[in-house]
């Protein structure tokens, strides 16, 4: 592996959606911010999904009804635009786990808005549950066991929802940051606990990690991890996966600080954690080196407004 591969459209974000989240319009600025930092990452293609995909884990009438925008998706609008770019979102974090799956190691859907959305309804800033539509797209494609790992600060309801009508309880194991009662005087503890909640998931075919952004102590939907103990958070998942080699695709979620520049910073951190783990020091030496001489050569013009274009 010489780069970390994101999967990543200009459609998965929402210019245009007033709400106290910023989850929809955050794409974009978090894959800039990753690049213009110099993160070795590959922007991979992202498929959009049909109606029928992502039935795979919702009712179908209702998902039908949400991308037609006959009724409220997660941000209690019924944004066309937002109904587009959840096709996106969810596709990507579909296609991040099909590729650990096949190729193993790691992958990344730089999309954020998926654990709330239940079988039947949206609410709370999500609209699909990309972590369960991943989960059955990975069962298609003949997974017995997924993993979830939803760090997010808030309790994962939608996956509880969905494993419980769709019958999944042996083939899902789910964890939730949300259901621990995890406060600051009980952080510290929690992590020297978390490589060992990290290593139950050794058993599954692929573990879909939820970095979310919200548990961060200034959070204020949050507010229980120093800046500190979620990059230590990150590094957990990361090296204790990469020792056990369990496949990872992890996401985004949650982060509500202002400025939008305080959560790209937690957002950063864990690409930082994900690169460090993944990447020998050389790999991302010769990564360097390679854009460097890219920077410095007539093609640099041609590059950089292919990858912008492809950013959006």
């Amino acid at each position: 592996m010489k780069t970390i591969p994101v999967f990543y459209s200009p459609e998965q974000t929402v210019h245009e959606n007033q709400s106290f989240s910023p989850s929809a319009g955050k794409p974009v600025h978090v894959v800039r911010s990753w690049l213009d930092q110099g993160f070795p990452i590959s922007l991979h293609n992202v498929v959009p999904l049909r109606a029928s995909q992502i039935a795979l884990a919702h009712d179908a009438a209702f998902v039908r009804a949400v991308l037609k925008c006959e009724t409220a998706n997660g941000f209690g609008n019924r944004s066309p635009e937002v109904a587009k770019a959840v096709r996106y979102t969810t596709g990507s974090m579909v296609g991040a786990a099909l590729h650990v799956f096949k190729h193993g190691g790691v992958a990344v859907s730089p999309t954020s808005g998926f654990h709330h959305a239940t079988w039947n309804h949206a609410g709370a800033f999500c609209t699909f549950n990309g972590l369960m539509i991943a989960v059955q797209a990975l069962r298609l494609q003949g997974a017995k066991k997924v993993g979830i790992l939803d760090c997010d600060a808030h309790f994962g309801n939608g996956q509880e929802d969905i494993i419980k009508k769709l019958g999944l309880e042996d083939s899902v194991r789910h964890w939730t940051f949300g259901g621990e009662n995890i406060t600051k005087s009980t952080a510290e503890e929690w992590l020297k606990e978390f490589p060992k909640i990290v290593s139950r998931f050794q058993d599954c075919d692929v573990l879909l990690y939820q970095a979310g952004a919200d548990p961060h102590v200034n959070d204020p939907l949050g507010g229980t991890l120093t800046s500190e103990q979620m990059r230590r958070r990150d590094r957990i998942v990361f090296e204790v996966c990469k020792r056990l080699e369990i496949a990872v695709a992890w996401n985004l979620a949650g982060g509500y600080q202002e400025p939008l520049r305080k959560v790209l910073d937690i957002h950063d951190s864990t690409m930082a954690e994900c690169v460090c783990a993944y990447l020998t020091n050389r790999e991302i030496a010769n990564e360097k080196d390679r854009k460097s001489d890219r920077e410095k050569g007539s093609q640099k013009g041609h590059d950089h407004h292919s990858v912008r274009a492809r950013m959006g």
